[in-house]
């Protein structure tokens, strides 16, 4: 595990803001349920959701994982990030522009601030799209997960580029679908074309490296890959031009190939020579375990059964949010305790072995309260999804504020791992 503090490794001061700033998003996030339960209880093309959808993807899901892929590069690729100061420019404008995007989203402001909010944040996602694609260049290790990591990106950059594209089409409509069409494409594409799989690259190489797992083959990886894309395509290409039929087919495709993936993973649980999961583990197996709900749910809808035409709109809006909170956010968190330690150890007691007593780098963080942090996730979970289901506000207002209680103890840890202090040795 030491791999994740190798000598590659960029400086504590580019990837930790990122952490920071995506923890106390995720907490105003919470609160923003509490005080707006509404909006997940109507369509989901309501200002208020779109505003908390697109802070929680920006400004927590898509920050943490900008900052935890600039330190993993060097652990999957084998070389050092391509410029620290590209890092740390994209840092800030992809937090200033998810903020001004939320605002903008908020007051459904289609005007001037919307735009000005998507230029800024596609040129945050150019800064680290040509960051990453650079230093893969610099690479001359080959893999699949390198390919999933390099494929995210371009479909990042896809992604922010079709929303700024529909942010334009709100003013001034150019293009033939109607806005909630070209919002599932824009959604999917950084869904499973973003976030999916650069999971996917990376999870494939840090999961097995945790549970120490050797002899895995790679070849239900390169399936997943193959699939995932060619149905991304193929259901880019259908929504736009309103063919339902292929869009179900490209459903399915996309879904049997995260299967491949799901299905390495499982064997590499069985391979295992770690027995003993921690608890960074154990909330990362939570998130795949949930994973079956929102695959479950894309599959209904995109089948569109009539007898279920009546739960189409909260099964819409509980798909979306099992994928954000339930998989993306749980899988964060988990690796939150399995990553920032390392990068906060290494920072600390670089160069101090027999200056100071040195902890293991889970002793940085309170073990007990990241054990509360999980289970007290898992009920604001479970109440977040039955409140939106049966359109219960009140219900959702509670499961707000079980989340708010648990992504406080997530940030007390935050917090403690990052201003870790060496003690020195009496």
């Amino acid at each position: 595990m030491n791999q994740i503090a190798s000598q590659n490794a960029p400086s504590s001061w580019v990837v930790v803001p990122h952490f920071m700033f995506g923890a106390i998003t995720w907490l105003v996030v919470t609160l923003l349920i509490v005080f707006n339960s509404a909006a997940f209880t109507q369509h989901f093309f309501n200002p208020i959701l779109l505003s908390i959808t697109h802070l929680l993807a920006l400004g927590w899901i898509t920050m943490v994982i900008f900052g935890a892929l600039y330190q993993l590069i060097p652990v999957i690729m084998e070389v050092k990030l391509f410029s620290e100061k590209l890092a740390f420019s994209s840092f800030f404008l992809l937090g200033f522009g998810a903020i001004l995007l939320a605002i903008s989203f908020w007051f459904f402001s289609f005007g001037t601030l919307m735009f000005i909010a998507g230029s800024i944040i596609v040129i945050a996602v150019v800064l680290f799209v040509l960051n990453v694609l650079v230093t893969a260049y610099q690479s001359t290790k080959k893999s699949i997960e390198r390919t999933f990591i390099v494929t995210a990106v371009i479909w990042l950059l896809f992604t922010v580029l079709a929303g700024l594209t529909l942010a334009i089409n709100f003013t001034h409509t150019f293009l033939k679908p109607s806005h909630l069409e070209l919002l599932k494409l824009h959604a999917h594409a950084g869904l499973a074309g973003w976030m999916i799989q650069l999971i996917i690259g990376v999870s494939s190489r840090l999961l097995p490296m945790f549970m120490v797992a050797h002899n895995l083959t790679t070849i239900k990886l390169t399936f997943a890959y193959y699939l995932i894309n060619l149905g991304l395509i193929i259901g880019i290409v259908s929504l736009y031009l309103q063919v339902n039929y292929v869009v179900t087919i490209s459903v399915i495709l996309v879904v049997v190939g995260i299967f491949g993936y799901l299905s390495y993973l499982y064997e590499a649980y069985q391979k295992r020579v770690k027995k003993q999961l921690d608890i960074g583990m154990k909330q990362s197996a939570l998130s795949f375990v949930v994973f079956v709900i929102p695959l479950a749910a894309i599959i209904i809808l995109a089948l569109n059964f009539e007898i279920l035409q009546r739960i189409t709109l909260p099964l819409s809006v509980a798909y979306g949010s099992a994928i954000f909170i339930g998989f993306f956010t749980s899988l964060i968190m988990g690796q939150t305790y399995k990553t920032l330690p390392f990068i906060i150890w290494l920072k600390v007691y670089r160069g101090k072995i027999g200056k100071v007593k040195m902890p293991l780098p889970k002793e940085l963080y309170h073990e007990k309260i990241a054990i509360a942090q999980v289970w007290i996730f898992a009920l604001g979970f479970i109440l977040f999804l039955l409140g939106i289901l049966t359109t219960i506000n009140f219900l959702v207002s509670i499961s707000g504020i079980v989340l708010f209680l648990s992504v406080a103890l997530y940030n007390f840890n935050i917090v403690k791992i990052i201003f870790h202090q060496p003690k020195n040795i009496e």
